[in-house]
């Protein structure tokens, strides 16, 4: 791409097409429940629809917005985040449901977990670039950061929803490894973690049995539905709108399972046409983290990225049968509002970084700038 590009046009129009797919993929998916729920074919379609202009606004502010602003409020949005986990964790107590992840507030209803990921990334970037070598030192630089992961952890888990918080660390974990802090120290601390998952998983008792389905090669009934799906598009798929599994044979298909009914109705041909997509989304992201201008603009790019590309990955794995059962949905293409801010909100933060860089890199050959990714501007 030409550096006199406003913003990655590769990252953009991936995005678009990805959200368009998902979109039709949302009405096609959902068509028979919403005539069951509602009484009309396009009621999940319609709210879709809505969500997607509101998620392209929120893009559109975002990619004018310089990212280096964050810098100065990623501790205020990490306490704004424990917060909202907080509100959710009291509603749940006064609700009486054992398990609550919507955080209601008069109208909107959205789930603070799916938020956590972006603000942790954005947290994690901006003390990891002020830290700078302060990060290898475990009481001053490592430990902090390290209670504010494991503080997310604990909230999330609390809802329950151990596939989310597990995420949130696999994440922060990794931005600790490229933010250079000490392996030693990240090792440490790795098997004492899966000792907590593990606990926490043996003492929800869902969780214990997606496990132990998992383990047995059982998969249970929603996965052996996504395996048929998958299964039943062949090379070409049998057409757009022609799933018979949409018929609530298969659970959440127009949410967690929609890559599965995408692969029944456009097979193979289809699915890896999406794959790609997928694939140049999260490449453009990396390459947008390695040119960044400064070592923030890195940390934040290749945490956005990391985040797309690892939930694509353990969605289709779920679909697939290649790991247990999470609640993890897919970018762009699964229904749910908070995803697919989340998503937007990923790439307008990223549009904005490949667009500074692409500046500064002007200036640089018109006025002999020397750029350094490293320091903090």
């Amino acid at each position: 791409m030409d550096d006199n590009q406003t913003v990655d046009f590769w990252l953009l129009t991936t995005a678009l097409m990805l959200a368009g797919i998902g979109l039709i993929m949302v009405y096609s998916s959902s068509m028979y429940l919403s005539m069951e729920e509602a009484g009309d074919g396009m009621y999940y379609f319609k709210k879709q629809a809505i969500r997607l202009l509101l998620g392209l606004c929120a893009m559109m502010v975002l990619t004018k917005v310089n990212y280096r602003g964050y810098l100065k409020i990623g501790l205020f949005l990490l306490c704004l985040g424990f917060g909202m986990l907080g509100l959710l964790l009291v509603q749940k107590h006064y609700s009486g449901r054992t398990v609550e992840r919507w955080l209601r507030l008069g109208w909107i209803a959205f789930q603070p977990s799916e938020l956590m990921k972006v603000i942790m990334i954005i947290f994690l970037a901006s003390a990891l670039a002020k830290m700078g070598e302060k990060v290898r030192d475990l009481k001053k630089g490592f430990m902090p950061l390290l209670l504010a992961i494991g503080m997310a952890f604990l909230l999330v888990v609390l809802e329950p929803d151990l596939s989310t918080a597990g995420f949130i660390v696999v994440i922060g974990f990794s931005m600790l490894f490229m933010g250079r802090a000490k392996l030693l120290h990240l090792f440490m601390v790795t098997f004492p973690t899966l000792g907590v998952m593990t606990f926490v998983v043996k003492m929800v008792p869902y969780m214990q049995k997606r496990v132990d389905l998992f383990l047995n090669n059982t998969g249970g009934y929603q996965v052996n539905q996504s395996i048929i799906s998958i299964g039943s598009g062949g090379l070409f798929g049998v057409g757009l709108g022609n799933s018979t599994q949409k018929f609530l044979f298969l659970p959440e298909n127009h949410t967690d399972f929609v890559f599965s009914i995408f692969a029944e109705e456009v097979g193979f041909i289809g699915t890896t046409v999406l794959l790609i997509l997928m694939f140049v989304y999260v490449m453009r992201g990396f390459r947008i983290a390695s040119q960044a201008p400064d070592m923030f603009g890195f940390l934040l790019a290749s945490g956005l990225s990391m985040m797309i590309g690892l939930q694509v990955f353990i969605n289709i794995g779920v679909a697939t049968k290649i790991l247990p059962t999470t609640g993890m949905t897919l970018p762009f293409i699964s229904y749910g509002g908070s995803s697919l801010l989340l998503s937007f909100i990923a790439t307008g933060v990223l549009l904005n970084i490949s667009k500074q860089g692409n500046y500064e890199r002007r200036l640089s050959k018109e006025y002999g700038m020397r750029l350094n990714r490293r320091s903090v501007w």
